[in-house]
């Protein structure tokens, strides 16, 4: 019932050892550098993109946080020169509003 195994063992000294055995890298290449994904261009593709999904008001990752952090660099005003003459003809108006209802409650006034 014993079965004889026979096992072979073959050194190689370090002078057949480069000749028989390839030592060289044949599979790997060489890495491609990868150009780096974070430009202007990638920044306003996301928010066009992701635009109905951010939050408008809040501390961070919202509109409101884009237009404060942009306004760091703008210098930007709330009240601008577009918008000012708006404000200007609303206050006029409401001058008006009032003038014309004090001449109403007067004229009422003369009837009683």
């Amino acid at each position: 019932m014993a079965n004889n195994v026979e096992i072979k063992k073959t050194v190689l000294g370090t002078n057949n050892f480069n000749k028989v055995i390839d030592t060289t890298f044949k599979t790997f290449t060489q890495p491609i550098p990868e150009e780096d994904p974070d430009t202007p261009e990638e920044l306003f593709r996301l928010y066009e993109k992701l635009y109905f999904s951010i939050d408008i008001t809040g501390e961070t990752d919202s509109h409101e946080y884009l237009i404060k952090k942009s306004s760091e660099l703008v210098n930007y005003d709330a009240v601008t020169e577009d918008i000012q003459p708006l404000l200007d003809e609303i206050a006029q108006l409401r001058e008006q509003n009032l003038a014309l209802n004090q001449q109403l409650l007067d004229l009422e006034a003369e009837g009683t």
